[in-house]
């Protein structure tokens, strides 16, 4: 992500509003260093146009390049452009893992020095040290609510994330410019030496606790829903070798079983963290994704709320419905009530479960009896209409906090 403008768009997954584009990449390229002041100003003009045109508001992905790169201030400026539309600030922080605390700190101070309202996006703690950080990262944002800040969250229901391989494993300052630099620093025996010292490290500390699992490679197909250390194992070859083969080849998708079960379910149980997949809609196929993509809601709601009763089945529907409403603004929908978007699941408690699983994603919820998207049936009985009622929405309306009883 990194300083995205979403032009349209809206829906339960509050993570993805639909970008249209990286502020970044469009002004700066891809270098890792600060803007001038002109393409500052150009920045600037682009979130101007955007918010004029009927943005949600700015995403950034500070944990990815070029966003990494980018400096709070820098936020800041561009952030201001937003608030002066009513926009909101929804952000992939800077670090979930040890460095948590200051990540959320950042974004909180985005939000009050801009003046707009803070979502913070897959909110957790990532990687065996920071397990329990989650906690103080809450009584964080808590504080700064009760100090009048509209801050939100969401979460996808799994202890395990996905995103690039190198994005879990390489350094940050190893991955600056893109795939080309990266490559060059791999094929340099100094910066390749560290680079080798870090990914070593990393999967040592992640140990058998927190595994990373190939999800995607076309390079070898074979190595998909293999975890890193067993490909290394098989091969005779150490896993910082198999690492960067895959670097060297364009990279992979995969997964990293990263999280506590007992952080993930503190998460749920906070009245402001909504519900979100960070996912996107697959076709079957011979790769292993993460889950959340097909399983995120009913795992949520079935296995959460009224199997494990971890939340109460109206907060686990509050956090996918009326509270991504309030969250984006929207007061046309997210609820049942007369004068609304007739946008209504009708599911059976009895039987609503996710059931893909880590090693067989691709698979569908059960318990889905009836859709309406607009008051148009996209699944009948159980089974989909082909129906496409669905459209992009505009923002209207300011984000205000969301309220618990809603």
């Amino acid at each position: 992500y990194y300083a995205k403008i979403n032009a349209a768009g809206a829906g339960v997954n509050v993570a993805h509003l639909l970008p249209q584009g990286s502020l970044r990449t469009d002004v700066m390229g891809p270098d890792d260093r600060e803007p001038t002041p002109e393409e500052l100003q150009a920045m600037r003009d682009l979130a101007e146009k955007a918010m004029q045109e009927g943005a949600w508001g700015m995403t950034t992905g500070l944990i990815y390049v070029p966003g990494a790169s980018t400096k709070t201030a820098e936020l800041i400026e561009i952030a201001k452009v937003v608030a002066a539309h009513d926009g909101i600030y929804a952000s992939h922080i800077r670090d979930e893992g040890t460095g948590l605390l200051g990540a959320v700190a950042e974004a909180l101070q985005i939000g009050k020095s801009a003046g707009l309202a803070v979502h913070i996006s897959h909110f957790k703690s990532s990687g065996t040290e920071a397990w329990g950080l989650i906690r103080r990262a809450a009584a964080l944002i808590e504080e700064a609510q009760s100090a009048g800040q509209v801050v939100t969250a969401d979460q996808y229901p799994y202890v395990a994330s996905s995103t690039s391989l190198s994005a879990i494993l390489m350094p940050r300052w190893a991955r600056a410019g893109g795939q080309d630099e990266m490559v060059k620093r791999l094929d340099d025996p100094e910066k390749s030496a560290a680079i080798r010292e870090h990914v070593e490290t990393t999967l040592t500390e992640r140990g058998d606790r927190a595994p990373v699992q190939i999800g995607r490679y076309h390079s070898k197909p074979n190595w998909v829903g293999r975890q890193v250390h067993e490909i290394a194992r098989s091969e005779n070859r150490p896993a910082a070798d198999i690492v960067f083969e895959i670097v060297r080849n364009g990279d992979a998708g995969a997964v990293s079983f990263s999280m506590t079960e007992e952080d993930v379910r503190f998460g749920m149980q906070l009245p402001w963290v909504a519900t979100a997949s960070d996912g996107r809609a697959y076709l079957p196929g011979a790769d292993k994704p993460h889950p959340r993509s097909y399983g995120t809601f009913p795992r949520k709601i079935g296995h959460y709320a009224i199997q494990e009763q971890v939340v109460t089945l109206a907060q686990a529907i509050r956090s996918a419905t009326s509270l991504p409403a309030e969250i984006l603004g929207l007061t046309d929908r997210g609820r049942l009530q007369v004068g609304m978007f007739a946008d209504v699941v009708v599911f059976d408690p009895q039987t609503f479960r996710d059931t893909a699983e880590f090693a067989d994603p691709h698979r569908y919820a059960t318990g889905i009896k009836y859709v309406y998207v607009g008051g148009q049936p996209a699944v009948f009985d159980g089974v989909p209409t082909g129906a496409l009622a669905g459209r992009a929405l505009i923002r209207a309306s300011k984000a205000v906090a969301p309220t618990e009883s809603q």
